[in-house]
């Protein structure tokens, strides 16, 4: 989109956004009119004309009396309000992290919950008296359920995928809290604070009204009791006032704190799908630049104009797994005996049929499911649990909502790197990786599903890991997408050196990317059959279009739906 086309469109986001204000002050305008209207033609009526109330106001503020009391009852609404939100916001977060304190705590709160704020007046002014304190109390009371509860919703909100992204990136506790629970939970804590805000003013000026000597309740008992209704609604235009002023600073501190929630309208998922045409850019000193290429092997773009960075090959793993079983019960096996040997730099492909256990595989060699039987060493070394050489795409994007595409990729920097002079660097070697450095500021939403999965990737691959692991990571993408990130991908796996153990569903999926593929039984627990791939990588389109391929597709068909009818 060019500069005249995003002036034209902030200025219709103008034109929309004053038109929908004059609407409203129109709307506004009419209600006081017919209400203005409907009282002079019923002079029987006691309710007070609007020019009434209004001038009503204008006399309290004249007399020194307005201001003196909204100062006093929004003092006592900030103080109970943030009293509400500090103790809502760690206890929500306490019961919705730890299952053992929620359930032990909850039928507690549960039972007081339905007692209405005003109820506790009475106990707050027989506890600490008339004045600010049983006001607060009152108000903290109103204002702490929402908070508590919106919290609490937040966090068993929070995907699940994430929190995963966050852990085979390598965050600690802190980290996963500061990094993924605390924003993921954001919008629902806002959302309290409104709810929350609105329960303040109703209690204060009912607490006004029986335990203070001051404030709009207060003025509004003292006018009530008088019978100066004008007065009386005078005050509730005030308080109308001011609590629509605090809701519009509440909108603008969440535009601050939760950016990514502004304008939540993604883009078509075609929209920004990689040209055909659009490569990788091409690395220099390329260790195999020399070798002499297969005539399936995948072409480099010649006369190229690239700014790109010199990229050291990662020295990949050897992954062995001898007899490995695991079930998530004692009555549901999902591995049963899996063997394997997994050579270094290897891209090896299990396939098979979706709930046969490939992910589980994957899931135990992140570090994501623990409590299995048998052995699996990296490189020698026994695997327990998160290794920080070991990372994971997944099939469904996982990148983070509340950050931009180049904090996505800088996230698991942030876990290893301590140099923060070096994460800027980094992060644009890996954007210009993945040829997605023009959209460094955007957030995920605005990105289609091709262009999410390239985030996916460079935020894997910024960590230097020596074995990656790739869940179905092309499976949500169209055709053209799947096929052109998949000869992208396979050049970098080409050029980085890692080992890379990926499960697909997907026959030419497995061909065109692995140089093993071995195929998991659809009853799923073991391994069957091995096909080696013999044409070099990386494979270009004609492959796809080859005898070899086809053949290779039909052996493994056959393979699957053979194993599929022994079961």
């Amino acid at each position: 989109m060019n500069g005249s086309e995003n002036s034209k469109e902030g200025m219709e986001r103008i034109k929309t956004l004053f038109k929908r204000k004059i609407q409203q002050l129109l709307l506004g305008l009419s209600i006081l009119i017919i209400w203005e209207v409907l009282v002079i033609y019923n002079p029987q009526t006691t309710i007070p004309r609007p020019s009434q109330c209004f001038t009503a106001l204008f006399e309290l503020f004249n007399e020194g009396i307005l201001i003196p009391d909204i100062l006093a009852s929004l003092g006592r609404v900030s103080v109970g309000f943030l009293l509400a939100l500090f103790i809502g916001l760690i206890i929500g977060f306490l019961l919705g992290l730890i299952p053992f304190l929620k359930n032990t705590v909850m039928g507690i709160l549960e039972l007081l919950r339905p007692i209405p704020p005003i109820a506790w007046i009475p106990i707050a002014v027989a506890l600490l008296g008339i004045g600010n304190a049983s006001a607060w109390l009152v108000i903290f009371i109103g204002a702490f359920y929402p908070i508590l509860t919106n919290t609490m919703l937040g966090v068993s909100n929070i995907e699940k995928l994430h929190l995963e992204a966050a852990k085979v990136l390598g965050a600690s506790k802190i980290r996963k809290f500061t990094g993924v629970i605390w924003p993921a939970t954001l919008p629902s804590i806002f959302a309290g604070m409104r709810v929350g805000l609105g329960f303040a003013w109703m209690c204060v000026v009912a607490a006004e009204m029986f335990a203070s000597r001051s404030g709009l309740g207060y003025a509004i008992q003292l006018n009530r009791q008088v019978f100066r209704l004008d007065r009386v609604v005078a005050g509730m235009i005030a308080i109308a006032i001011i609590g629509f002023l605090m809701s519009r600073f509440m909108s603008f501190m969440e535009r601050i704190f939760v950016p990514w929630r502004r304008g939540y309208i993604a883009k078509d998922f075609f929209d920004n799908t990689v040209n055909i045409n659009s490569q990788i850019p091409i690395l220099r000193n390329d260790p195999v630049s020399n070798v002499k290429k297969s005539k399936y092997q995948k072409e480099n773009i010649q006369n190229q104009e690239t700014t790109f960075f010199d990229w050291e090959p990662t020295t990949g793993v050897t992954v062995d797994i001898k007899n490995l079983h695991f079930s998530y019960s004692r009555n549901q096996p999902v591995l049963e005996g899996i063997n394997l040997e997994i050579k270094q730099g290897e891209i090896f492909c299990i396939l098979g049929v979706s709930g046969c256990g490939k992910t589980t595989l994957l899931r135990l060699l992140a570090g994501l499911e623990n409590n299995f039987t048998g052995k699996i060493t990296i490189d020698g070394r026994p695997l327990k649990g998160y290794r920080d050489d070991v990372t994971m795409v997944f099939q469904n994007f996982s990148l983070f909502p509340w950050r931009t595409v180049d904090k996505n990729v800088r996230f698991g920097l942030e876990q290893h790197v301590e140099d923060k002079m070096n994460w800027g660097a980094e992060v644009e070697k890996m954007l210009q990786l993945v040829g997605l450095q023009h959209k460094s500021k955007d957030y995920p939403h605005f990105l289609s599903g091709g262009q999410m999965q390239r985030v996916a990737f460079a935020r894997a691959l910024a960590t230097k890991p020596k074995l990656m692991l790739l869940d179905e990571p092309f499976s949500a993408l169209d055709s053209h997408t799947r096929e052109t990130l998949q000869e992208d991908m396979a050049e970098i796996f080409k050029r980085s050196g890692a080992t890379v153990i990926m499960v697909t569903h997907d026959i030419s999926e497995a061909i065109f990317m692995a140089d093993r593929i071995v195929i998991m039984a659809s009853s799923g627990g073991h391994l069957t059959n091995e096909i080696i791939n013999t044409v070099t990588r990386p494979r270009n389109r004609e492959f796809r279009n080859s005898p070899e391929f086809r053949k290779m597709a039909e052996k493994l068909w056959q393979q699957m739906n053979q194993n599929s009818i022994n079961q």
